[in-house]
C-alpha cells in the first residue's frame, strides 16, 4: 500500500480547503456589511410613531405595536412605536426630525406646530350613546306615564338629533294622541319651561346621557339644578328612548369634582376651599377650569397638582381636597360594556374594581359640578417635511386598521377614539384663541415641562 501516496494527494487538497475556508469567510463577511446596510436602510425608511403617556404605558406599547404590525403586513411601511415620558418629549422629537407621527393633545399640537412647524392631519373622533327622557313634574295630578301625556303640550329643544326625535314623537304618538308641541331653545330651557309651568307645558324632553346620580351634567335636568337648585326633586323622568344614538365628538371638556357630601354645589362654594389640579399643563385639568373658576369669581385655597387625573379623583374621594379638575366625556359604547359607566376621570378608577356595587357607590360619593367650556380632541401630525406619499399609505393602512373589530379596539385603547377624521391647522385657531384669552402663555408652559424633563434625563444618567 502506498501511503505516501496518499500523504501527497492530501496535502494538495489543503490549500483547495483554505481557499474555500477564505472565500466562505468573505461570504459571510460580505452578507454581514450588505446585513448592516439593509439594516440602517430599514431604520432610514422606518416612520417613528410616538404616543404620550395618557393611559398606562404597557397598553400604549403593547397597542401600539400592533398597529404597527398592522400597518406593515398591509402597506409595507416599517412603523416603529414608542411613548416617550412626556408631551415636551415628543415635541422635541418632532422637532429633531426623531418622530415622524405623533398623537398628542391639542394644546401640545398648538406648540409644536408654533415652534416646528408641526402640521396637523387628523383628529380623534369619540362616540357618545346619546338618549332622550320625557321629564315631568313631581307631585299630585301630576303625568306619571306617556299616556297621561293626551291632549297636553311638551317642550322638545330644537337640539335634539332627528333619530331620538322620531322616537320620541312615535312614542307620544302611540300613548299620548293629540299631543302638541312647544320648541326650545336647548335641553336646559325645555325643563325649566316645565319647572315654571309655562307655556301650559306638562312635559319636557331633554337628551340624557348616563352620569353619576349627583351629577350636575347628564341631562337638562341636571344642568338647570346648578342654576336653579330644586330641579332634580321637583321633576322625574317617566320615560327613556329605547335605543341610543350614536353622536361623534371632536371635542371633550375639562370638569370640576367634589365629595357629595361637601356642601359644595356650585363653583361659588370653593371659595378659599382646597383644590386639587391635574397638572400645570394639562388643558383639561388645570389650563379650563382654571378659568371656568376666574369666570365664577373664584379665589381658590390651598391649591397642589396631583400629578394626573387619577390623583384628583381619588384626593376629592378621600376629603384631602375640597375640590379637583380633571377632563370629561359623556360615557361611551366602550364605558357600558366593561361596566365602567361613565367617560370622564372616574372610570380610570373604577375600572380597577370588580362589581357594579363598587363603581355605583364611588360615583355617588364623587360628583361633577360643573363643565368647562369645549377643547379640540387629540391630533395626530406629522413633523414638518414629512413625505406626502408615505402620509398617504400610512393614512390608508390605518384606515383599513380601523375596519377590523381588533383595530377599533385596539385604536380606543390608544386614544380612547373611534375614527380619525382629516384635519388641518386652521381648525385649532379657535382653541388658540381661548387660551389667549384665558391668559396661558404656551411658551412658559412648554419652557417649564421641558426644563422637568432635562431634570428627569439628568436623574436618569446620573443612576447609571
Amino acid at each position: 500500500m502506498d501511503r505516501g501516496g496518499d500523504s501527497r494527494r492530501s496535502g494538495a487538497w489543503l490549500p483547495l480547503v483554505g481557499w474555500l475556508v477564505v472565500g466562505l469567510l468573505a461570504i459571510g463577511f460580505g452578507w454581514g456589511l450588505h446585513r448592516r446596510s439593509s439594516l440602517e436602510a430599514e431604520r432610514e425608511r422606518a416612520v417613528f410613531m410616538l404616543f404620550v403617556p395618557s393611559v398606562e404605558q404597557g397598553t400604549l406599547v403593547r397597542r401600539g405595536d400592533e398597529l404597527a404590525r398592522f400597518i406593515r403586513q398591509d402597506s409595507g411601511l416599517i412603523l416603529r412605536s414608542q411613548v416617550p415620558t412626556s408631551y415636551a418629549a415628543v415635541i422635541q422629537a418632532l422637532g429633531a426630525g426623531q418622530a415622524d407621527v405623533a398623537w398628542i393633545p391639542a394644546f401640545a399640537y398648538v406648540l409644536a406646530h408654533a415652534r416646528y412647524g408641526v402640521e396637523a392631519r387628523l383628529q380623534v373622533v369619540r362616540s357618545v350613546e346619546l338618549f332622550a327622557v320625557v321629564v315631568t313634574r313631581t307631585g299630585e295630578g301630576e303625568p306619571e306615564a306617556l299616556d297621561q301625556l293626551a291632549g297636553r303640550v311638551v317642550a322638545i329643544p330644537s337640539t335634539t338629533p332627528g333619530g331620538l326625535r322620531k322616537q320620541i314623537a312615535h312614542s307620544l304618538d302611540q300613548a299620548a294622541p293629540g299631543w302638541t308641541e312647544v320648541v326650545a331653545e336647548s335641553d336646559v330651557e325645555a325643563v325649566r319651561l316645565l319647572v315654571e309651568r309655562r307655556q301650559g307645558v306638562a312635559a319636557a324632553v331633554s337628551r340624557h346621557v348616563y352620569s353619576g346620580p349627583y351629577d350636575m351634567v347628564g341631562d337638562g335636568r341636571k344642568l338647570l339644578e346648578y342654576s336653579r337648585p330644586g330641579t332634580l326633586v321637583a321633576t322625574r323622568a317617566i320615560h327613556t328612548s329605547e335605543q341610543p344614538e350614536l353622536e361623534h365628538a371632536q371635542v371633550y371638556y375639562g370638569c370640576v369634582l367634589a365629595r357629595t357630601d361637601s356642601g359644595i354645589h356650585r363653583l361659588e362654594d370653593l371659595g378659599g376651599r382646597s383644590f386639587a389640579f391635574s397638572d400645570e399643563t394639562s388643558t383639561s385639568g388645570h389650563i379650563f377650569p382654571r378659568v371656568l373658576l376666574e369666570r365664577a369669581g373664584v379665589t381658590l385655597g390651598h391649591v397642589l397638582f396631583a400629578g394626573g387625573h387619577p390623583n384628583v379623583v381619588q384626593a376629592v374621594h378621600d376629603g384631602k381636597v375640597a375640590g379637583g379638575a380633571t377632563f370629561y366625556s359623556p360615557p361611551s359604547q366602550a364605558n357600558s360594556r366593561d361596566g365602567t359607566l361613565v367617560g370622564d376621570a372616574r372610570f380610570l378608577i373604577l375600572k380597577r374594581m370588580q362589581t357594579l356595587e363598587e363603581r355605583l357607590d364611588y360615583l355617588s360619593r364623587v360628583r361633577i359640578v360643573a363643565l368647562t367650556d369645549p377643547i379640540p380632541n387629540d391630533v395626530c401630525c406629522v413633523r414638518q417635511g414629512f413625505p406626502e406619499a408615505i402620509w398617504a399609505k400610512f393614512h390608508a393602512s390605518l384606515e383599513r386598521f380601523l375596519e377590523t373589530a381588533d383595530g377599533r379596539s385596539a385604536y380606543y385603547d390608544l386614544v380612547a377614539g373611534v375614527a380619525a377624521a382629516p384635519c388641518q391647522d386652521s381648525d385649532f385657531d379657535g382653541f388658540r384663541d381661548g387660551l389667549e384669552r384665558a391668559g396661558v402663555s404656551a411658551s412658559r408652559l412648554l419652557e417649564a415641562e421641558e426644563q422637568k424633563l432635562q431634570e428627569r434625563r439628568a436623574k436618569a444618567e446620573g443612576g447609571k
